[in-house]
């Protein structure tokens, strides 16, 4: 079959990658670079000295949770909050270059939340969040305060994460000692920053480098806990500038808008993808520009921007014909001290750039490569060995062109799958008073073994039935005369907890306290209203059961301690639905949390105002939903049939198709615009589409690959897509895309 809308993917005519903190939703979005000043200049008479530069920047939550923002409990630093990273790069002579040194960047740790922005509405509330649609902006002159900018080092871009114990923070400049060093207590203060000179920690740019003409563009880079990299094609945002010398000192100003994407993307001429090393770290831009050929000989540019890789890269390696003529190879860094220069070396079949001790492709930096070589360009691959040990794959492989003579079969994954939905649900209300469902219903529709909440269907039924034997803090097992379905499993009983929650066939114990870390890390449970009651102080929890339904009331229970009661109801029917209804409810005590959970350390959603969410369906997840994945059987050598391989489909697809194009989309086509949200075309023009029916969690459709000798070098694109409700507004998902050379070997 052919599922709705395959007509999407015709439009336009990076390994799979899920770090293992990924939260569904989470999704910052740079959007401006909003300024650039200079703030001193130190060392030698110009043009041999340095300048200190600052940008500002804009960024709002386009995501559809919010995001956690805490900097300190107590006096202690804690690591919950974004970093923003810069650089500066030149366009001139045909090559992009960083002219930037290692950024320090900022901490921002105190949100803002503007009802401004290209996320609005802004949903602002209060507590250590970003919250949806807002934004904040931090001019130059707030990023300029060096009490907020430390080592870029010491972030891991991949995972966003942060250590404050031992930190630069935590040492102080000049250091301290003693344990003050490494208490996780900040020791670095204003007294210490203001005895910097103007250019420390900030952009620090050789003069000779800004006065070189060209084309200049101002970076800003956003690194968040917890986001999906499918998210982050608007974590990066450049804007062109302009740099000019009075006699004495510098100015800079924004010449152009903000574009979303590396500096690179902006190369004129050139061609780029993106590659990672697997599942546990992230990625690598590689742009290329091939000129020539001028007597014979063409010229190889490239540029590798390590995005988010937290491994760094040490090597950068080039297929290459052996028969090959090479001239004037060369790379260049970013601290223009040639003891630690990159070194190269030629096998036959690999031109190999290898970084120097001390000098690895970090995160947030830009090298560039190039050569003359007489054999002109064909699709291929470059890989880029990592500096450090650590989880993934030793080396990341990058698509570009290359000067390999005879194409090799290969294959390569570029870009990310999409499609996210929660497997949880739930409202905190950490004041009672801030309760806002009395006298409202929700129903949960059990559907393909996940559930989708909505308005109340279900009727009030007036409690009545056996009172179950619950004091305070207690649990009592109710046996269902059916046995009921719900995600994640069936259960022929009922554990009811006198504090408001129920749990499917194992216990969540009896904690009065409500927490979302224990509610999404317990067992599975439902939760019309978790709160300290005591049912042995008055009211009674009762039990009406049939063959058509099981309800459990809570029928004027005592709230403990401050007086007051609440009155609501669960329904459980035989084909899963459950109904939760409230009535009167006590506006007192300690904190509610409401919702259902599959519990098992299930990833956070965040805080979702049930109030709205249920005047619209809203759909969950069976489970947590990774993406599907296209991989192939094997290389696609010329007379060979190989594989194509969609896997992880979820439950509930009615079919799929996996495409094939003859052109590569660079950049990738973004689909967001028709509902499909996070996804991206990574094939243009014409398709031949292999439709498939989905019998399982996987799907395979062959692909002959021609015989004849004419092929080889060819390149094809293929990418899956299917009908997976309700994982994009539109239903529609897409896998990540491959890219095969077909070859004679």
């Amino acid at each position: 079959m052919r599922i709705p809308l395959l007509a999407v993917a015709l439009l336009a005519a990076t390994p799979l990658l899920a770090q293992g903190n990924a939260v569904p939703g989470m999704d910052a979005r740079v959007y401006e670079v909003t300024d650039i000043s200079y703030y001193g200049r130190r060392g030698a008479a110009y043009p041999n000295g340095e300048a200190g530069l600052v940008m500002g920047h804009s960024y709002c939550n386009t995501g559809t949770v919010d995001i956690p923002w805490v900097s300190s409990i107590g006096s202690r630093m804690v690591d919950t909050y974004p970093k923003i990273a810069f650089l500066l790069a030149r366009e001139s002579g045909g090559r992009m270059v960083q002219v930037s040194g290692p950024s320090y960047l900022k901490h921002s740790v105190t949100p803002y939340n503007f009802n401004t922005g290209p996320c609005l509405p802004c949903n602002g509330g209060s507590g250590g969040f970003m919250f949806q649609g807002c934004s904040d902006t931090y001019s130059s002159g707030i990023n300029s305060n060096r009490n907020y900018l430390a080592p870029t080092s010491e972030v891991d871009p991949w995972l966003g994460t942060w250590n404050p114990v031992g930190s630069y923070f935590d040492r102080g400049d000049p250091a301290v000692s003693g344990l003050a060093a490494s208490d996780g207590v900040k020791s670095l203060t204003s007294s210490m920053t203001n005895a910097f000179d103007p250019v420390k920690n900030r952009l620090e740019v050789r003069e000779g480098e800004l006065a070189t003409p060209g084309s200049f563009y101002g970076q800003v880079q956003i690194v968040i806990q917890g986001e999906p990299v499918a998210n982050r094609a608007n974590n990066v945002v450049s804007r062109p500038m302009a740099f000019a010398w009075n006699g004495s000192d510098w100015s800079g100003t924004t010449t152009g808008a903000s574009t979303e994407g590396s500096v690179l993307t902006r190369w004129t001429g050139s061609t780029w993808e993106i590659g990672g090393n697997g599942n546990d770290d992230g990625r690598h831009l590689v742009a290329v520009k091939v000129t020539g050929p001028v007597g014979g000989m063409y010229h190889y540019e490239y540029a590798v921007h390590n995005l988010d890789n937290a491994r760094a890269g040490a090597s950068f390696r080039v297929p290459l014909d052996a028969g090959a003529t090479l001239q004037n190879v060369g790379s260049r860094d970013i601290d223009g001290n040639p003891l630690n220069d990159w070194t190269w070396s030629r096998s036959s079949g690999e031109l190999a750039f290898l970084a120097a001790a001390n000098n690895a492709l970090e995160w947030n930096t830009l090298y560039n490569f190039w050569f003359d070589c007489s054999v002109a360009p064909s699709f291929g691959a470059v890989q880029l060995d990592c500096a450090r040990p650590g989880p993934g794959l030793p080396s990341v492989v990058v698509a570009s062109r290359v000067p390999s003579g005879v194409p090799t079969a290969y294959v390569t994954s570029v870009g990310a799958s999409c499609g996210s939905c929660a497997s949880s649900v739930y409202e905190d209300f950490p004041s009672a008073s801030g309760f806002d469902l009395a006298n409202q219903s929700m129903t949960l529709t059990l559907s393909n073994g996940s559930y989708t909440l909505g308005a109340g269907t279900g009727s009030w039924v007036n409690p009545a039935g056996n009172a179950l034997a619950l004091g305070d803090d207690s649990e009592a097992a109710v046996p269902l005369p059916f046995a009921l379905p719900y995600p994640g499993g069936s259960t022929t009983q009922l554990l009811v907890c006198s504090n408001g929650f129920i749990s499917p066939a194992q216990s969540n114990g009896t904690d009065f306290t409500p927490s979302v870390a224990e509610f999404l890390g317990g067992n599975p449970r439902w939760a019309a209203a978790w709160h300290d009651f005591n049912p042995a102080a008055g009211g009674q929890v009762l039990v009406q059961s049939s063959a058509s339904a099981v309800i459990v009331s809570w029928n004027a229970v005592n709230n403990y301690g401050s007086g007051g009661t609440a009155s609501f109801q669960y329904q459980f029917l035989p084909n899963g639905t459950v109904h939760v209804l409230w009535r009167a409810m006590n506006l007192a005590g300690n904190g509610y949390l409401v919702g259902w959970t599959r519990g098992g350390g299930d990833v956070d959603p965040g805080n979702r105002d049930l109030s709205t969410t249920l005047s619209t369906p809203y759909s969950l997840c069976a489970g947590r939903f990774t993406g599907i994945s296209l991989g192939a059987s094997a290389r696609p050598v010329l007379g060979t049939t190989i594989n194509l391989v969609t896997s992880n489909i979820p439950a509930g697809t009615s079919g799929g198709v996996t495409l094939l194009w003859f052109n590569q989309a660079t950049p990738p086509i973004d689909l967001s615009s028709i509902g499909m949200t996070g996804c991206f075309a990574h094939g243009s023009g014409p398709a031949v589409d292999f439709a498939f029916g989905v019998t399982g969690t996987t799907a395979s459709v062959p692909l002959a690959v021609p015989a004849q000798s004419s092929f080889s070098g060819l390149g094809v694109v293929a990418e899956t897509f299917t009908y997976s409700p309700p994982l994009t507004p539109l239903g529609v998902i897409a896998s990540n895309g491959l890219v095969l050379v077909l070859g004679v070997q």
